[in-house]
């Protein structure tokens, strides 16, 4: 696209996904190949309105806000490179050197349950539930971006230990605090990893049908569109009451750096799987990264499947994922009748009927709309 033609792109004020800073980032950085003029609305519905009325060309948004408002009027036309997906938890230490019985505010139902899994001992209650016990009306008003601050307040007044949010949102905070990535911890095995909530550090540029898309073919990262698309198959194919509770990411990475995470934490499956016995790579040196897990409402028992696949194979991986995840946590939460025969060599009681061992019920909940708080 010639740099004479201007592109108008529309965003709404940060609310704690980044899209807003992080598109912001891609204008300044694109200034030489386009003529890019940015603009603010305060909502996605006017915004959304002005692009289909043909008053701009653009508009940047979240994934979870183009579940919420993709129609057949309009496409994706780019993704940005995706952001750093994990949240974080504000506190003074990491979350395996809190004080014991250290109290904690998170929101996020599938986070709660990874915080469980890693410390039993954490008092983590919601924002919701900790702002009722001030018994001030004027709290309950406030939106997302000033419960954050309102948190920090009071972490800094020693009231919580630490409350968990995304980036963000931490970025916005006025204080400087410190923050601990609840990550993936592949340099760190021996630490507790945290699959993210699916969906989240993508900026999507949504256009009208019929937009040149071909022209803005630079700002579109493939590997982000690759991931989101997958990431989306993946989430929307789970049952309903899978969606609050279910970590879910996928990515692109080289053979190179697999393997060399794989011979640190001695994973001989994965090097099986992209090593041929000649010795070299299976298939391309790019392959995709899939990992979903859920947990049991105390975090004391966890489902995870994990697959890597080559890049030409990614959907095949993504249904296969799919289907072993299901059949594990079908048969995780099934319970076991009383085996009639004796297997040698196993213990007296492994006949003996069993319940099920994963119970994934807990009435206090997020809906699935709820998980998008960011």
């Amino acid at each position: 696209m010639s740099i004479e033609e201007r592109l108008t792109i529309l965003a709404t004020p940060s609310n704690g996904d980044g899209v807003r800073i992080h598109v912001e980032k891609m204008v300044e950085q694109k200034s030489k190949e386009f003529d890019l003029v940015l603009k603010q609305l305060p909502h996605l519905e006017p915004a959304i309105s002005e692009l289909k009325s043909g008053n701009a060309d653009l508009v940047a948004m979240s994934a979870w806000d183009w579940k919420k408002h993709s129609d057949e009027e309009l496409i994706i036309s780019a993704i940005l490179p995706r952001r750093e997906p994990t949240w974080v938890l504000v506190s003074d230490d990491k979350p395996e050197y809190l004080i014991s019985k250290a109290k904690i505010v998170c929101d996020n139902s599938l986070i709660v349950r990874q915080l469980a899994r890693l410390r039993d001992d954490l008092e983590i209650t919601s924002s919701k539930d900790f702002i009722s016990s001030f018994d001030n009306p004027e709290l309950v008003e406030m939106d997302d971006r000033d419960t954050i601050s309102w948190l920090e307040e009071r972490r800094q007044e020693q009231l919580i230990d630490g409350f968990v949010t995304t980036r963000s949102f931490h970025s916005s905070l006025k204080f400087k605090s410190r923050r601990h990535t609840l990550g993936l911890h592949r340099d760190h095995p021996e630490r507790t990893h945290f699959i993210p909530p699916p969906l989240h550090g993508f900026t999507l540029l949504v256009s009208r049908k019929g937009f040149p898309t071909s022209k803005i073919l630079s700002m579109n990262d493939e590997a982000a569109t690759i991931c989101h698309q997958l990431e989306s198959s993946l989430y929307e194919s789970l049952d309903d009451y899978l969606l609050p509770i279910v970590g879910i990411y996928i990515e692109q990475r080289k053979i190179g750096t697999i393997l060399r995470e794989a011979k640190r934490s001695k994973d001989d499956a994965i090097i099986d799987s992209v090593i041929g016995k000649d010795g070299k790579p299976i298939n391309s040196q790019i392959r995709i990264h899939m990992a979903i897990e859920t947990l049991s409402s105390d975090g004391k028992v966890t489902a995870m499947c994990e697959r890597i696949v080559p890049l030409e194979k990614g959907h095949m991986g993504m249904v296969n994922l799919l289907k072993e995840f299901n059949f594990l946590i079908e048969v995780m939460q099934k319970e076991h009748e009383e085996l009639n025969r004796v297997i040698h060599g196993m213990p007296e009681s492994y006949k003996d009927a069993r319940g099920a061992i994963l119970n994934l019920q807990n009435h206090s909940d997020s809906t699935p709309d709820e998980l998008e708080l960011s």
